[in-house]
């Protein structure tokens, strides 16, 4: 049995009075095993992201079931962890108190929560800025911090959109490396939302390319790249770039299809 499915899901927003309903997804089918690590690409506005905020339990769809282990999926999954492109530090809690935020909500006695913050920071190379502010960090250093905040509730599924698009390249790549650490140390299920190919085929087990909106599953490509696997090891390897070809050829169709809309 699948871990997550999405079966025939259309999701539709209403825009106003005056402008159709915008279609995000029209009868979009998914399914993700366990410990899977799945990343979704596709055009923009595609309805990657809407198809993520489903699966999470944030977007009810108006046609099809979701479901998490069999179960119907009914409001916002409290085993997930979610993680965005934007900036979700607090200004004005220190760098500690960020990461414990998650922990303080349900409940984790203060003494223990900080232990657990602290040993987190230090796995995600923060230590020594427990006390600072995030307007004292670096892009890659909130970003770190934003994720050992998810990670601080232990999630069964970790959710991404998009959360290095903002970094530059050697950050870009380096908090990729701590992705595929932490995906190898925890077993968690990811599904990865993301714009960059190459990233996609670096981290994932399978990544998904979907239409141009409304979006739909295109097709599927397994990465049989080895694990364990680190950018470096594999993003010029002769398998990698068949696989990068063979997604920019499929992308681009899909792009030429929306041109001709």
């Amino acid at each position: 049995m699948a871990l997550l499915e999405l079966t025939n899901v259309s999701v539709r927003f209403s825009l106003s009075k005056k402008r159709p309903d915008l279609v995000a997804l029209d009868r979009f089918s998914l399914s993700v095993e366990k410990g899977e690590l799945v990343a979704l690409v596709g055009p923009s506005g595609c309805g990657k992201t809407t198809a993520l905020n489903v699966l999470a339990g944030q977007v009810t769809p108006c046609a099809g079931e979701v479901r998490l282990a069999g179960q119907p999926v009914k409001g916002v999954l409290p085993s997930v962890g979610y993680i965005s492109q934007a900036d979700t530090l607090l200004p004005w809690r220190t760098v500690l108190d960020n990461v414990a935020l998650a922990m303080e909500l349900r409940g984790v006695p203060k003494a223990q929560r900080q232990e657990a913050a602290r040993s987190l920071m230090a796995r995600m190379g923060l230590a020594g800025f427990e006390h600072s502010y995030p307007r004292e960090l670096s892009g890659g250093m909130k970003k770190r911090a934003a994720i050992a905040r998810v990670l601080a509730i232990d999630p069964d599924i970790l959710m991404m959109d998009e959360p290095f698009a903002p970094l530059d390249a050697l950050t870009r790549q380096k908090l990729q490396d701590d992705i595929l650490s932490i995906w190898e140390a925890t077993g968690c299920t990811i599904l990865y939302v993301t714009h960059d190919l190459t990233e996609a085929i670096t981290l994932a087990d399978r990544v998904v390319l979907m239409s141009a909106r409304p979006g739909r599953v295109v097709r599927e490509y397994p990465i049989d790249l080895p694990r364990p696997r680190r950018v470096m090891d594999v993003k010029f390897s002769p398998r990698f770039v068949a696989l990068e070809k063979t997604l920019w050829r499929d992308l681009e169709t899909q792009l030429r299809q929306e041109e001709a809309l």
